[in-house]
C-alpha cells in the first residue's frame, strides 16, 4: 500500500453505513432530538435496545422530518436506503420516509432520493429498502426520516442503512449481489485469462464469503495492481487488516480535525466545488501551495458571491475556529470579505452565522493576508448542521483568491455557565455566570482572573495590570523599572542606634566619658550623630566642652580621635542647661565598617572646685542617636564673603531623558526599516545578519550635561523579547549620535547585563556612559549564540527608553 494512500478521507469508521447512530443508541441522537418535543425514543426497538418515535399530533396535516446526517455526494451517485418503521393505528398520514434531500453548493435543493414504507395502521415492523441517485449539480445531501402529511398518530424508526452503491460511474458495494446471480451462472471457465482485472471490479462486489479461504493470496496479485484508488472508503475495515499490519508511516493524517476536505484547493473535491460556477476557479500558484481557489467579484451591482466548503454535523452551542488565507486583488471593490458558519436547522432553515471577517473598508490588498478566529457567536438551539463558506461581500471589482482554509470544531466542556474552550488559538476559561475568567490565546488581548467559590480575589488585564490580596516576593521587586530596594535606598533609613540617659556622670575638670554608642558605617550613605542632655554646674562660670571621639571597632577611650565637639559656657548656679553636640558626614569620611562612638566631656575655666554633670533625668531624658539621612551627598559648597561671588557653587543634579529616537541595524550595517523603532540585537537568522541597535536622548541632555562632572549613569530599557524563555543578556555600548544615522557605529567599551523575559528595568551604566560626550546607547553583543538575540522596546512604543543621568555643575 502506497504510504499515505489511506488518509482520513479515505477511512471510514464503521461498516460503510453512512447513518452515523442507525439504532438510535448512542447520544447523538438524543442530542439531535433535545430540542424537538415531538421526537423521543422509545424501548424496545426491532431488535435493538431503541427505536425514534414521532408524534403526529397536530391541528393540521404536516410533514415531521429529523435530520440525521448531512453528507458529501458527487453527482450521479448512487446510493442504498433501508430503514424498518412501523405506525400506531390512528395515524393518518400518508408514509413513513427515510430519504437524501439532495444541495447543491449554493445550499439549494436540487432533488430527493427516497425510500417509503407502505402504511399498515397497527401493524408489525416493516423493513423497506431503495436505491436513489444524486442529481446533476448535487454536492451534498440530508440524510432524513420522517412522517408525512399527518396530524394524529406515532410513526416509529428503526435500524436505518444509507450505502453508497454508484460512485462516478463505476459498481461498488452491493449493487450486483448473489440474489442477482442463478448459481454457478459465472463459473472460470467462462471468463478468459486476465479478461477480469482488478480495473473491472469495484471495491466490495467480491466479499470474503465469495472466496474459498487462502485462494487469493499474495502471488495471484500483480505488483501495485491494487491501489488506494481502487478500494472504496469504508471497504476495509477493522476485521479486514491485520493486527500490527496498519503502522504510522502507513497512515496519512490527512485533515486532523479539519472539517475542510481538500483545504489547499490541490485536487479532485475542489474541481467539483467550482464546477459550472462562471465566478469560482482554480488559479495557479497558491500561498505556498500549488494552487487556490478564486472569484471573480466583477458584477454591474453591488453582490455577494459565496462558495460552499463543507457541510458538517453541529450541536446547539457549538463554537467554530476559523481561518483562511486572502489575496485581494489591488482593484478590488467591496464591503468586506468573510469566512464563515452558517447554521441550519433540521429543514435547512437559516437560524443564525459565525463571522471572522476583514470588517468593513478594512480589506488589505495586493498580498495575501490570514484571516482567522473563533466568532463569539455559538451556534443557536436547534442547529444540526454548519455550511462553511467562504465570501466576497457586496463587491464590485476585482478578484478575490483563498487558500489554506481551516475549520475546526472548538473542544468545549459544556455550552454555558462555567467550562473551558480549547481552540488552535488558546485557552479561554468561564467563571459560573459565564463570562470569560482566563484568556490564553493569540491574535487577542489576554488576562486572567482568579476567583475563590466565586469572588474574584486576583486580576492580570489585557495590559498588564494586576491585582491581588497579598503580595509575596522572594526575588526582587521593581517599581517603574527600579528595584524597590533601591527606591528605599533613595530614602533616609532613620535612626538607626540610640540611648537614652536618665542618670547623671560628673566631672571635676578632668575629661570623663559619658555615653557610648555603636553603628555601622556604609561607604555612601549619610549619617548624623547627635546627642541632646542637660549640663549642671555647681557653681557658675567657665564652660563645659563636649567631645565626640571615635574608637573605630576598639573600645573607645577619652585619648581616641575626636570628630566633632561643642562648647558651652556654664552662666547660672545650679541651673541646668540644654546642650547639643550634632556631626553630619557621609560613610566614606567615616570608613566602612563598625564604629563605636564615645561622648566625653570636662568643664574648664570655672571657680576653683567647680564641678559639672551631664544628665537625663526619667521624665526629661537625655538621648544620644545615630541617624541613617539618605544616600551619600558630596560637598558642593564654596567659600563666599559677601563679595558678590560670580560663581557659583555646584549643585547635584538627577535628571531623566525620554529617548527622542531609535532603531535597529541588520549586520551591524545599514539602518533596517523593517522594524520600526524597535531595538534588535543579536543573532537569529542569516535575513538580518548579526544584529545591533541604537537608542538617543534629546538635545536639552547636551547642554545639561556641557561641563558637568557625571557622578552615575542609569539606563531603563524594557524587553519584550529574548530567544529563551529564561532571558537572556543585553550587551550595552555608548554611543555619540545626534540623531539616527544611516549606518551602525559605536563607542568599543561595553558592559553586559542580564534581563528577564517582559522586564523593563533601571540599571548602572556608569562604566561606559562616563563622558559627557555621550548622546545615547547601543545594544550590540557581536554574538551569534542565541543567549544574546533579544528585543528592546524603542521610541514610540510603551515602556520606552530612558536615560538617567547624574551629576554635579
Amino acid at each position: 500500500m502506497k504510504l499515505g494512500a489511506i488518509g482520513a478521507d479515505q477511512l471510514a469508521l464503521g461498516a460503510g453505513n453512512l447513518a452515523p447512530d442507525p439504532s438510535f443508541e448512542s447520544p447523538q441522537t438524543a442530542q439531535l432530538i433535545a430540542a424537538r418535543p415531538e421526537w423521543t425514543l422509545t424501548t424496545p426497538g426491532n431488535n435493538s435496545p431503541t427505536a425514534l418515535s414521532v408524534d403526529s399530533t397536530s391541528t393540521a396535516k404536516d410533514w415531521r422530518s429529523l435530520q440525521l446526517a448531512y453528507l458529501k455526494v458527487l453527482s450521479g451517485e448512487r446510493h442504498f436506503l433501508a430503514f424498518d418503521s412501523k405506525v400506531s393505528a390512528d395515524f393518518n398520514g400518508s408514509a413513513a420516509k427515510l430519504f437524501l434531500r439532495y444541495d447543491d453548493a449554493d445550499g439549494k435543493v436540487v432533488g430527493y432520493g427516497v425510500a417509503t414504507a407502505p402504511v399498515v395502521l397497527g401493524g408489525p415492523w416493516t423493513r423497506v429498502q431503495a436505491q436513489v441517485q444524486a442529481p446533476a449539480g448535487a454536492v451534498g445531501a440530508s440524510l432524513r426520516v420522517e412522517a408525512s402529511q399527518a396530524s394524529s398518530g406515532r410513526v416509529w424508526f428503526d435500524n436505518v442503512e444509507a450505502r453508497t452503491v454508484v460512485a462516478a460511474g463505476m459498481v461498488v458495494a452491493g449493487s450486483i449481489s448473489a440474489a442477482e446471480l442463478a448459481v454457478n451462472s459465472v463459473t472460470a471457465e467462462k471468463i478468459v485469462a486476465l479478461g477480469i482485472t482488478a480495473e473491472k471490479i469495484a471495491a466490495l462486489a467480491i466479499t470474503a464469503d465469495k472466496i474459498a479461504a487462502l485462494s487469493v493470496t499474495a502471488d495471484k496479485l500483480a505488483a501495485n495492481a491494487v491501489t488506494a484508488t481502487k478500494i472504496l472508503a469504508g471497504s476495509i475495515d477493522a476485521t479486514h487488516i491485520k493486527a500490527g499490519s496498519l503502522t504510522a508511516d502507513r497512515l496519512a493524517l490527512g485533515t486532523d480535525g479539519n472539517l475542510i476536505a481538500d483545504p489547499s484547493f490541490e485536487n479532485a473535491v475542489t474541481d467539483a466545488r467550482v464546477a459550472g460556477s462562471p465566478y469560482w476557479s482554480v488559479v495557479t500558484p497558491g500561498n505556498n501551495t500549488p494552487r487556490a481557489v478564486r472569484v471573480d467579484a466583477t458584477a454591474a451591482a453591488a453582490a455577494t458571491r459565496t462558495l460552499v466548503l463543507a457541510l458538517a454535523p453541529a450541536v446547539p452551542g457549538q463554537k467554530m475556529f476559523l481561518a483562511v488565507d486572502y489575496f485581494a486583488s489591488t482593484n478590488w471593490a467591496g464591503r468586506r470579505i468573510s469566512f464563515y458558519a452558517r447554521w441550519e436547522d433540521a429543514a435547512g432553515g437559516l437560524l443564525g452565522y459565525s463571522t471572522v471577517t476583514t470588517g468593513e473598508g478594512a480589506v488589505v490588498t495586493g498580498g495575501w493576508q490570514r484571516l482567522q478566529g473563533v466568532p463569539d457567536e455559538a451556534a443557536p438551539a436547534g442547529t444540526v448542521t454548519a455550511r462553511v463558506t467562504i465570501s466576497t461581500n457586496e463587491s464590485t471589482a476585482g478578484t478575490v483568491a483563498f487558500d489554506n482554509a481551516v475549520c475546526r470544531v472548538v473542544m468545549a466542556s459544556g455550552f454555558a455557565g462555567a467550562r473551558a474552550e480549547l481552540s488552535p488559538q488558546g485557552l479561554l476559561l468561564y467563571d459560573d455566570d459565564g463570562q470569560e475568567a482566563v484568556a490564553l490565546v493569540s491574535g487577542r488581548p489576554n488576562y486572567l482572573t482568579l476567583a475563590t467559590d466565586g469572588t474574584p480575589v486576583a486580576t492580570i488585564d489585557q495590559s498588564g495590570n494586576a491585582g491581588f490580596q497579598d503580595l509575596y516576593v522572594a526575588g526582587d521587586f521593581t517599581i517603574g523599572g527600579d528595584s524597590l530596594t533601591t527606591i528605599l535606598d533613595a530614602r533616609p533609613r532613620g535612626i538607626v542606634a540610640v540611648d537614652y540617659q536618665a542618670t547623671s556622670v560628673t566631672t571635676t575638670g578632668t575629661e570623663m566619658g559619658f555615653v557610648e554608642l555603636a553603628f555601622t558605617a556604609e561607604k555612601d550613605r549619610m549619617y548624623r550623630v547627635v546627642l541632646d542632655c542637660y549640663a549642671d554646674p555647681s557653681v557658675a562660670g567657665g564652660e563645659v566642652q563636649i567631645f565626640l571621639r571615635d574608637g573605630g571597632a576598639n573600645a573607645p577611650l577619652i585619648s581616641s580621635t575626636q570628630v566633632q565637639s561643642a562648647i558651652y559656657p556654664m552662666a547660672g548656679t545650679g541651673g541646668w542647661q540644654r546642650v547639643r553636640l550634632e556631626d553630619v558626614r557621609h560613610g566614606t569620611q567615616w570608613g566602612e565598617g563598625t564604629h563605636r562612638l564615645l561622648i566625653t566631656f570636662k568643664n574648664v575655666s570655672g571657680p576653683s572646685g567647680q564641678t559639672v554633670r551631664l544628665l537625663g533625668g526619667t521624665n526629661y531624658r537625655g538621648v544620644f542617636y545615630i541617624e541613617d539621612v539618605g544616600p551619600i551627598v558630596l560637598e558642593t559648597g564654596v567659600y563666599n564673603t559677601g563679595g558678590a561671588s560670580t560663581t557659583p557653587p555646584p549643585q547635584k543634579y538627577v535628571k531623566t531623558y525620554s529617548a527622542s529616537w531609535s532603531g535597529s541595524y541588520a549586520a551591524r550595517g545599514s539602518y533596517n526599516s523593517y522594524y520600526g523603532n524597535k531595538m534588535m540585537q543579536g543573532y537569529y537568522s542569516s535575513t538580518n545578519g548579526m544584529q545591533a541597535s541604537l537608542v538617543g536622548f534629546p538635545a536639552a541632555m547636551t547642554s545639561d550635561l556641557s561641563g558637568a562632572t557625571i557622578s552615575k549613569a542609569e539606563i531603563y530599557l524594557y524587553f519584550d523579547h529574548w530567544y529563551s524563555n529564561a532571558g537572556g543578556k543585553a550587551v550595552i555600548k555608548a554611543h555619540s549620535h545626534a540623531s539616527r544615522p544611516g549606518s551602525f557605529s559605536s563607542d568599543s567599551e561595553a558592559t553586559t547585563i542580564s534581563w528577564a523575559k517582559n522586564q523593563g528595568k533601571w540599571v548602572d551604566i556608569t562604566s561606559v556612559f562616563d563622558s559627557t560626550k555621550w548622546r545615547g546607547i547601543a545594544l550590540d553583543p557581536n554574538n551569534s549564540s542565541s543567549t544574546y538575540y533579544g528585543r528592546a522596546r524603542g521610541y514610540g512604543e510603551t515602556n520606552p527608553p530612558k536615560l538617567r543621568v547624574t551629576y554635579t555643575k
